[in-house]
């Protein structure tokens, strides 16, 4: 996997509040690190035996609509003991902001140092429980540099509904600020109070900036602001009982996003360790690189994809009885705010997947035919591929759906649209798929043949013991190389929802069928998967509660199927400018 560049250096601070905590300044406009739910004191009763963290930095398209930047966290707990246990506990967001403090001791929200900064006012509305908002001459905010000294190093309590009713007050409505949504055993869990921690301190090397330059700027001082939001809560268990935890919270990687195409974050998992024992299974499923420091851990990696130049990866990592250490905290990072390349092989060099295997089918269409030529599937490539020297021929047989070529497939041999014909293959690796091309593409540049054929509109995924795994469903896809996705086969695939599937022997039966305007035979084309590491296939498949697969496939689902529609929307382009 490639290294991904951190352009901008992020300074963090160790806090004494929080067990175990870490947290931050820089002297960018702001900073955000999250963390695990803690305890105040280690315990010795309810055991943390499963999570499965789910970082997305980039922009969320989920069901077509595109949502924030958030973190979603599933946690398994035990309870260790015969008795009902009730645990205190708490969520930490941390943010650290700068500002300014003028000759005449005013307090400005504005930094003069290159392109400017900006102090994050909310932050700072919310740390002194009061409106600062009205921004006067040079920026200068409506609160003094005595009322934010006062709160160096202090811990004020509200309650949840003041700190809510506080947000609508000074105008805060980012979802970035709002309490965190937690869910025990699917019930929602109140937050009680929020903690709202504050420190303050010189920012030592923007005054040296300052200080290099004097004429050029208006200030005297920089410091940075550090504020602590503190989720409190209760965790109920039953008495040996295990419980599921969700949680999920809006992020901030703004920063990055203002100053260029950098992304980071940081995730405090020491508090992780405060619970009993070890944690048995541990999976991270991200867009962006993760870096684990001070930890004694070697991660097990998945990559989903490749780092591409136009775009990010989704990357699983895997750990088991993984304990966190103090002081061990996790950097995400990413440089793309673009997902189209996610979840894809390279479409290049004609590969096969040595690791499905056993392929047959209950009929195949006799005969042969001719299709493009072995040619790196770019799209300058197109009339090379075409010509009459470089064809080939192929058969119909089941064994070309696997075959690595995007130019043929698999035609069932039965009269009419060949419903209930099936095709199977063993899986000697466990994998994330099918994904798919839909129809038989034949040539590079668009023929006849695709819309002659039926294509597959579902297929029932049935296990070696006949027991039913999914509905498969396509969309009607040409498969168009298109110069948006370069040569990435997610720019080719028709498969809504693609899933983790275990190794094992698989069987797709053909369910339903768009009509072609020629023939009734139907054509699946080439199939293909993402395989898992061993430990990711033991920690997701040895799961029986379901807890990570259905979470990892409802998110795979969300993408693909978002990817998918925009493929639709540009052929539907395509259309109407042909018709035009």
């Amino acid at each position: 996997m490639k290294k991904l560049i951190l352009i901008f250096t992020m300074i963090f601070v160790l806090g004494t509040f929080l067990a175990f905590a870490d947290d931050g300044g820089s002297y960018y406009p702001e900073d955000w690190s999250y963390g695990n739910i803690y305890v105040k004191e280690p315990n010795d009763k309810i055991a943390l035996k499963k999570e499965l963290l789910v970082v997305e930095q980039m922009n969320i398209y989920r069901s077509a609509k595109i949502r924030g930047s958030e973190i979603t966290a599933l946690f398994g707990f035990k309870n260790t003991t015969k008795e009902a246990v009730t645990v205190p506990c708490a969520f930490p967001v941390v943010l650290t902001t700068q500002f300014a403090v003028k000759k005449d001791e005013t307090v400005s929200n504005y930094i003069y140092i290159g392109n400017g900064i900006f102090s994050d006012n909310s932050a700072l509305a919310i740390a002194l429980q009061k409106d600062v908002y009205e921004i006067k001459d040079n920026n200068q905010l409506n609160v003094t540099k005595s009322e934010l000294f006062a709160l160096d190093k202090k811990l004020a309590t509200v309650s949840a509904s003041e700190y809510i009713k506080n947000l609508s007050r000074f105008g805060i409505n980012d979802r970035i600020y709002k309490p965190i949504e937690i869910y025990q055993d699917k019930k929602k869990v109140p937050i009680l109070t929020v903690g709202i921690e504050t420190t303050i301190e010189k920012n030592e090397e923007l005054n040296e900036l300052v200080y290099r330059e004097q004429e050029f700027y208006k200030y005297d001082e920089i410091y940075t602001l550090k504020l602590v939001l503190h989720f409190y809560h209760e965790l109920h268990f039953a008495p040996n009982a295990s419980s599921s935890l969700r949680v999920r919270y809006d992020i901030n990687t703004k920063k990055r996003d203002y100053h260029g195409s950098e992304y980071a974050v940081r995730y405090d998992i020491s508090t992780g360790g405060t619970w009993k024992g070890a944690i048995e299974d541990f999976l991270v499923l991200t867009d962006s690189e993760m870096e684990a420091n001070n930890s004694k851990t070697t991660f097990d990696i998945t990559p989903l994809g490749e780092i591409s130049e136009s775009g990010v990866e989704f990357v699983l990592y895997a750990a088991k009885n993984y304990k966190p250490q103090q002081n061990e905290y996790f950097d995400f990072k990413t440089k793309s705010p673009y997902r189209e390349d996610l979840f894809f092989v390279k479409a290049d060099a004609d590969a096969q997947q040595d690791f499905v295997t056993q392929i047959r089918s209950s009929s195949t269409l006799s005969g042969t035919f001719k299709m493009a030529g072995n040619q790196n599937l770019y799209w300058d490539n197109w009339d090379e591929a075409d010509k009459d020297e470089n064809l080939r021929s192929s058969t119909y047989a089941a064994e070309t759906s696997f075959d690595g070529i995007l130019y043929n497939g698999w035609v069932e041999g039965v009269k009419g649209d060949g419903i209930g014909e099936w095709i199977e293959f063993t899986l000697t690796k466990s994998a994330l798929g099918p994904f798919a091309t839909n129809g038989l593409r034949r040539f590079a540049n668009l023929d006849s043949t695709w819309l002659s054929n039926n294509r597959v509109r579902s297929m029932t995924l049935l296990k070696s013991s006949g027991k039913e795994k999914a509905i498969v469903n396509f969309a009607d896809l040409f498969p168009k190389f298109s110069n948006w996705f370069s040569s990435q086969r997610i720019a080719v695939n028709a498969v809504r929802n693609p899933l983790f599937l275990e190794k094992g022997t698989y069987r797709l039966r053909l369910d339903s069928v768009y009509k072609g305007t020629k023939w009734d035979d139907t054509v699946l084309g080439e199939v293909w998967f993402i395989p898992l590491s061993g430990l990711a296939s033991e920690i997701i498949f040895s799961d029986k509660s379901g807890l990570f697969q259905n979470e990892l496939n409802k998110i795979v689902q969300e993408y693909v199927s978002h990817y998918v529609s925009r493929l639709e929307d540009d052929m539907r382009r395509d259309k109407e400018s042909s018709e035009k």
